[in-house]
């Protein structure tokens, strides 16, 4: 994975991402960060979700610029 991004960030980042995920038996993990584009796959019950492009366009994409504004686009691996 290549990333100047902040460790410290990140792991802020996933666990508050990780707190809703996880009440619904999903979770995510970043596949690969890119400039200002993260990938990230869906895990557990997210990975077939019919509402986890929502999730990933409003929820996920406004955490990761809470806690890290230059990421633009996240992006789902398929």
């Amino acid at each position: 994975m290549k990333t100047d991004v902040p460790q410290e960030k990140l792991r802020e980042t996933l666990n508050e991402i990780r707190e809703f995920l996880k009440k619904d038996g999903g979770d995510i993990r970043i596949v690969e960060i890119k400039d200002d584009t993260v990938i990230v796959q869906f895990l557990g019950n997210c990975m077939h979700c019919h509402i986890k492009n929502i999730s990933l366009n409003l929820g996920i994409k406004a955490i990761f610029q809470k806690h890290l504004p230059r990421i633009k686009n996240i992006i789902e691996y398929q």
